[in-house]
């Protein structure tokens, strides 16, 4: 058992610090070129190495809350703060952030008219959604259209996440929630994916007593639903 821990960490720590390394590397390039031409350097130039910069940042904060979540959700049960939260505000909050990142993808959000609660640490629904959504944009494509919906079913809070893209292969759908499984590898490192955020949603979601799967729609693309238990005072029947 210590030796497959062992071996665990290490893999852990290979393909974090590959990924790490990735980004700063191209920050410290776009730096040194900045710095070493200064005024010479092309205006249209130094504004794409900025822009390159505040990215690759972007996506360093990004991973940082994935390996922080990691680390949340492996601990105990009794670590985690968990309070009724009104799901459609944390809904809110994800597809504000989502149109400032991606502007260009269509984002349609359906929930229902009454409030529904789940019981659940606020930082890692938000997460949960984050790393959801964000996987519905790499695969939908610049142009893609993302679709979340939220309904009351039975006493469980459900929310499904829907892309247009190529949609899952089905030898790889057993997979996806695996820790460092990436789909399509090339494509996942190119739009910056570590194979941690489906794993993470899983992991949180079981933790919670909640499950998550995903399928692949009749009409192309691909649609992941998780359902957790709805909090007490939440009862609509």
């Amino acid at each position: 058992i210590e030796t497959d821990r062992e071996r665990m960490r290490a893999n852990f720590l290979r393909a974090i610090s590959h990924d790490i390394r990735s980004p700063l590397t191209g920050i410290m390039s776009a730096c040194s070129t900045l710095l070493q031409s200064r005024e010479r350097i092309n205006p249209a130039v130094r504004e794409n190495l900025l822009v390159n910069i505040h990215e690759e940042a972007e996506w360093l904060c990004h991973m940082v809350e994935n390996l922080l979540s990691v680390t949340r959700v492996s601990g105990s049960m009794s670590a985690l703060k968990k309070t009724p939260e009104i799901v459609e505000e944390v809904i809110g909050e994800v597809v504000a952030r989502c149109a400032k990142r991606f502007p260009d993808v269509h984002l349609h959000v359906s929930t229902p008219e009454e409030p529904l609660l789940v019981q659940m640490d606020a930082t890692l629904i938000i997460q949960v959604l984050m790393n959801l959504v964000e996987n519905a944009v790499k695969y939908s494509g610049k142009n893609g259209k993302v679709r979340v919906e939220l309904r009351h079913e039975d006493h469980d809070v459900v929310l499904t996440v829907a892309d247009n893209g190529p949609g899952i292969p089905e030898e790889d759908l057993p997979k996806v929630f695996e820790r460092f499984y990436r789909v399509d590898k090339a494509r996942s490192r190119a739009a910056g994916g570590t194979g941690l955020g489906l794993s993470i949603v899983q992991d949180t979601v079981k933790k919670r007593g909640g499950m998550v799967s995903a399928a692949n729609r009749p009409n192309g693309g691909a649609v992941f639903t998780v359902r957790w238990p709805e909090a007490e005072g939440g009862d609509h029947s």
